[in-house]
């Protein structure tokens, strides 16, 4: 299971003041309620919040994040805008995995309809599965599943066996 983006809040001390944040900070662009921006080295997706809240998406560990928070403050600075990190929290984990046989989606999703499951392969080539602790999952025939909805990577590794354990048993009836 591999981590391949994370998506989180970072609040820092001060409000924003959206006029400021559009004219000293470069290649920002306004949206309803929020200034966005794309940030290097990896032309991360930043959005700035009037509430001192910034949404950073597409980094893959919290060290990571941290440092890209750290920066994001640096440069806002050295544009005349200081404030300090107050918390960071992750919203989102998106992961990958893969089980090591290829799946009959038509066949599975039979066998699936007492469970939180979908399969619409002319809107989406994925199984779409959400199991009780809100996380969704999307089984692709080559059996890749890309995993949403994770708050907490706190016993992931166990709902994602339970998840394989439930398609190799549906697969195999």
């Amino acid at each position: 299971m591999k981590i391949v983006s994370m998506v989180a809040i970072v609040e820092v001390e001060k409000k924003f003041i959206m006029k400021e944040l559009l004219d000293k900070i470069p290649e920002t662009e306004p949206c309803m309620s929020w200034v966005k921006m794309r940030f290097s080295p990896n032309n991360n997706y930043i959005a700035l919040y009037k509430s001192g809240k910034i949404f950073i998406s597409g980094t893959k560990s919290y060290d990571e994040l941290n440092n890209l928070a750290n920066e994001l403050l640096k440069y806002l600075k050295q544009h005349g805008i200081s404030n300090s990190i107050k918390a960071i929290k992750v919203n989102n984990y998106v992961l990958i995995d893969q089980v090591e046989y290829k799946i009959n989606l038509d066949k599975l999703i039979m066998k699936l309809f007492e469970y939180n499951a979908s399969y619409e392969p002319e809107q989406f080539p994925a199984l779409k599965f959400k199991d009780s602790n809100g996380i969704t999952y999307l089984l692709f025939n080559s059996g890749k599943i890309t995993i949403t909805g994770v708050k907490s990577l706190d016993n992931l590794e166990n709902y994602v066996e339970e998840f394989k354990e439930l398609i190799y048993e549906k697969i195999n009836e």
